[in-house]
């Protein structure tokens, strides 16, 4: 049956069955931090045999993997395996085809262990820090199967050719694009993000996709349309990186300006993962995902437990049959409205779909007095939630009265036995260890006075 037509049942299932095979056979006994976290909570991998046993873990991120802000500490999640392991644990039939062709070809049995285990491409990830999340040639393999799943959700078929506009650097969409189009065997050109050459690569191909970063895709389209690029073929333009309605809409006006009629797609890879989820071309509402490969769950942002069904809340991904860098509950700092299980009202497909992303809206990237960063409000509320010394507490983010740059300010409303002076300095103490950054300044409120203003998730707000 075909991968996005199964039932609720057959679904639950394969991925009950891919559950099992990623604990059991790969994270549980392989995974370095996993190791370590299931032995802390008193848990063991067999433990874990559905959606629901998961939900029971704490989601992670990035901080709780590199507590220290050192980026090495990443490599705990890449997957320790070697031969003998590998045997342990592998598929029945694989072993025995890689035991077999060892009679015939010497070294042939460390070729297909390696394939599984060792780690040959790298893409970078995270958000408030930057970490290599590892493939094996395996895990690649995935990836490109997921890609051609992809142009099936967009409805591209072997004759169109892809123009990518993203940057040439180590990013998992990049990746995802390359492997994509080599699944579905659709020619694709990757000439980077100088507007000269992609305009070129467009006078060079009849492109019928374009691909462009979200950020500032209104004014590729105005730049290449300037520049005279051979735009008259494209039918097809990719938003990589969900966009808010505003970008959707600056988008569309750009489309307008230079007379192209090509529809508008987004297409998203949520920090960490490694697989691209895209919306039909049919405008079924979110992003599809791939329940045999990828298991979605949601929860509350600010404490990072099961979803307490308060929106927002936070997109948490578990990669089924990687073999590289294993993330398993991994915290994507992405918001969305919902999880959306029933058949896409736009292509009938059966797969989830993550409804109202808000990508990296958890970690924004903004320009603070120390210079730009991404700021962690994961971590910022992770230091005042079930505090003793505090009844209330808000975070609130935004430009400062005084420079360009954002403030960061905690206010608290201590316990009426607790010093207010104690509580303030606890609290800049906290954050500063949780976060990595020290907040602008920690406000004592009293009762029924914390600010208000644009919600990010239910104490943790923005103003500007």
């Amino acid at each position: 049956m075909p991968w996005d037509t199964r039932t609720a049942e057959q679904q639950a299932t394969r991925q009950a069955s891919a559950l099992k095979a990623q604990l059991v056979d790969a994270v549980g006994p392989f995974s370095p931090f996993w190791r370590e976290r299931l032995k802390a909570l008193g848990k063991t991998p067999s433990q874990v045999r559905s959606p629901r046993d998961l939900a029971t873990l704490p989601a992670v991120g990035e901080r709780d993997v590199c507590a220290d802000g050192d980026p090495a500490g990443a490599a705990a999640l890449v997957l320790q395996v070697g031969e003998s392991g590998w045997a342990l644990h592998t598929e029945g039939p694989r072993l025995r085809r890689a035991l077999a062709s060892r009679l015939v070809r010497r070294g042939s049995y460390r070729g297909v262990v390696e394939a599984d285990t060792r780690p040959t491409s790298f893409v970078f990830a995270g958000l408030a820090l930057r970490f290599p999340v590892a493939s094996t040639r395996s895990d690649l393999d995935v990836v490109a199967r997921a890609g051609a799943r992809l142009w099936q959700v967009l409805g591209l078929t072997r004759s169109d050719v892809l123009v990518c506009a993203l940057p040439l650097l180590p990013s998992a969409a990049l990746q995802a694009l390359q492997l994509g189009a080599v699944g579905a065997g659709s020619p694709a050109l990757f000439p980077g993000d100088d507007t000269d050459e992609v305009a070129a690569a467009l006078q060079l191909v009849p492109a019928t996709v374009l691909a462009l970063p979200t950020g500032g895709a209104a004014t590729w389209l105005d730049d290449l349309d300037e520049a005279g690029a051979a735009l008259g073929s494209v039918t097809t333009v990719l938003l990589v990186g969900a966009p808010s309605d505003e970008e959707r809409a600056e988008v569309g006006e750009a489309l307008a300006r230079a007379g192209m009629q090509a529809l508008l797609l987004a297409v998203h890879a949520p920090d960490g993962h490694r697989l691209l989820w895209g919306e039909c071309r049919q405008g079924g509402p979110g992003l599809h995902t791939y329940p045999d490969l990828d298991l979605v769950q949601l929860v509350d942002p600010e404490t990072g437990e099961t979803d307490d069904g308060q929106d927002p809340d936070e997109v948490v991904i578990t990669q089924l049959g990687m073999r590289g860098s294993a993330l398993l509950r991994w915290r994507t700092a992405d918001l969305a409205d919902s999880l959306d299980t029933a058949p896409c009202p736009g292509c009938a497909r059966t797969v989830p779909r993550v409804v109202g992303v808000r990508r990296r809206a958890l970690v924004p990237d903004v320009e603070l007095r120390s210079g730009r960063r991404g700021v962690d409000l994961r971590s910022v509320s992770a230091a005042l939630v079930g505090r003793a010394d505090l009844s209330d507490w808000r975070v609130v983010l935004g430009p400062s009265a005084r420079s360009e740059a954002y403030d960061v300010i905690v206010h608290v409303v201590p316990n009426d036995q607790e010093d207010a002076t104690d509580v303030a300095v606890a609290v800049a103490r906290d954050v500063r260890s949780a976060a990595g950054l020290l907040p602008t300044q920690v406000v004592i409120n009293e009762p029924g006075t914390l600010p208000d203003g644009r919600r990010v998730s239910r104490r943790v707000h923005a103003r500007g």
